[in-house]
């Protein structure tokens, strides 16, 4: 998986504004937005290029980035690239709940089970 330094701003910055774009064609609402990368209430204000991002946070955006990646590798309909993180799914880890769901648990292991389940599809 590409990394991105978390010790250059404008890495991180741009790799922000992309989850961004990409949180909000998976439909996502500002709370999932903030939960998603532990963002502050008022996030829309924040100067990404200067504002610090903790490890986790950095962590995060690379995991939303890695599954953007595979969703468009495994699919080749936008319809499915942004909608499969909110369509019910009853394969394992997901067991009957969304995938935006299952990583809205808070758990940051979970978003790395989504990206081994849509690279267990891949190969």
């Amino acid at each position: 998986m590409p990394e991105i330094d978390s010790n250059e701003p404008r890495a991180v910055s741009v790799g922000i504004r992309a989850v961004l774009k990409i949180l909000e064609k998976w439909s996502c609402d500002q709370q999932q937005v903030k939960a998603l990368l532990k963002l502050p209430e008022n996030y829309n204000d924040l100067d990404f290029e200067h504002e610090n991002f903790s490890l986790e946070q950095v962590e995060r955006v690379r995991c939303i980035l890695n599954i953007h990646a595979s969703l468009r590798t495994l699919f080749t309909n936008p319809e499915n690239v942004y909608g499969f993180m909110s369509m019910v799914n009853h394969n394992s880890p997901f067991n009957g709940s969304t995938p935006l769901n299952f990583i809205l648990n808070d758990k940051a292991y979970n978003f790395q089970l989504v990206i081994k389940h849509l690279e267990s599809q891949l190969y």
